[in-house]
């Protein structure tokens, strides 16, 4: 019995995730992005689904994908000039670069990837793509000087989301930041992981896998203002329609995963970040 409401949550979750991609326009880009990069099971270092939510977690990812790309370009578009270098921080699959520079033409002279894990690195590279180890904050020392960063899934993973921040604000060329985040309506701390009992949680976490900051729009706009970012663009994407029969799923999405995803389109303002006195 177990078995059969299981398989059927998964293809509720399922339909609920196609009619989203329909219902946000998504539908054709998503389709466009699975000619280009087949297989996403890679995209992150860990494993990504558990068994049985394979084919759930890859309808999943592709509309994610979608969203970000579609909203990505739109930033590089608005920024109103071609040619841009482009650096994904915390890339470790390679996917978005093939994903952007098929889909941007002139846009986007040079991609590459940051990362500190040389696993990631090493898988970025051995599709084609440019990698680099290190921090994002010194990848001037590479000779690499990118317009824009992006980043996505990674913010809520970090220690101190407000000193990188910052640090790529004052210590890097770039002018323009494109990160999302997963949406949650009321910020708070910690992941899964973190609010589960002790005795429940894994022996070991990791970077990858816990998640730290998750902050509503609302917080994560205060605190890239104060870190010296101006919100150009907020998106959001819901893992359920918005209007419809599926619309029900929204309740089970906020329990499985998330309600959906939240990308900003930053660009480089330091004046509140300026009037803080005290930063490290």
């Amino acid at each position: 019995m177990k078995q059969v409401v299981r398989k059927l949550g998964i293809q509720c979750a399922m339909a609920s995730l196609r009619a989203a991609i329909r219902s946000q326009g998504l539908n054709e880009l998503t389709d466009r992005l699975r000619q280009i990069v087949p297989d996403v099971s890679d995209q992150y270092s860990m494993a990504s689904a558990s068994s049985g939510m394979e084919a759930m977690w890859d309808v999943s990812m592709r509309g994610v994908h979608a969203f970000q790309v579609h909203e990505t370009l739109e930033a590089l578009r608005s920024i109103g000039r071609p040619s841009l270098v482009v650096a994904d921080i915390g890339d470790s699959s390679g996917n978005h670069g093939k994903y952007l520079k098929a889909l941007g033409g002139s846009l986007i002279e040079k991609f590459v990837s940051v990362n500190l894990d040389p696993i990631a690195v090493e898988k970025v590279r051995s599709k084609g793509g440019e990698a680099v180890l290190c921090r994002a904050e010194n990848i001037a020392s590479t000779g690499i000087s990118p317009d824009v960063f992006i980043s996505f899934e990674m913010l809520e993973h970090l220690i101190s989301p407000i000193e990188f921040l910052h640090l790529i604000a004052t210590k890097t060329e770039a002018e323009y930041f494109i990160c999302s985040i997963p949406y949650v309506r009321r910020s708070r701390f910690g992941g899964r992981e973190l609010r589960c009992p002790e005795q429940a949680m894994p022996s070991k976490l990791v970077a990858e896998s816990l998640h730290l900051f998750e902050l509503n729009p609302e917080d994560w706009g205060r605190l890239f203002r104060f870190c010296g970012f101006k919100v150009e663009r907020t998106a959001i994407y819901t893992q359920y329609p918005r209007a419809g029969l599926w619309r029900v799923m929204q309740p089970l999405w906020k329990q499985l995963d998330f309600e959906g995803f939240a990308l900003f389109f930053l660009k480089r303002d330091l004046s509140v970040a300026n009037r803080y006195q005290d930063w490290p």
